[in-house]
């Protein structure tokens, strides 16, 4: 099973240097927060598939791949009409942020 978060991914994009991996790292998480906070708030479909698919490329592009693979399944459900469906992989989402943001703050 792989990590929840793969920090060579950033060290790949942006090098070795640990406070700079530490504040991409707070705000990816910033960032992730801030969708799910949207995503929940609202029963918008267009906000929540924009919210979505930003929190599914910022998890990718950082080696977050379970989370995108759960933003990517709340993207398709906003565009499919199931707000349902949406309500429902929140607890997914939970999960795999939480995971994030302890691997996140223990390589600091």
């Amino acid at each position: 099973m792989s990590p929840a978060y793969d920090r060579n991914r950033l060290v790949e994009l942006f090098g070795d240097d640990a406070a700079t991996l530490a504040e991409i790292e707070h705000e990816f998480l910033d960032t992730a927060r801030g969708a799910h906070e949207e995503i929940r708030e609202t029963e918008d479909l267009d906000t929540i598939a924009r919210a979505a698919h930003r929190l599914k490329g910022a998890s990718g592009m950082i080696g977050a791949d379970a989370l995108s693979q759960v933003a990517a399944a709340i993207e398709q459900a906003a565009h499919a009409h199931d707000l349902y469906r949406v309500r429902r992989l929140d607890e997914s989402f939970r999960h795999e942020l939480a995971k994030v943001a302890t691997l996140m703050s223990v390589s600091r």
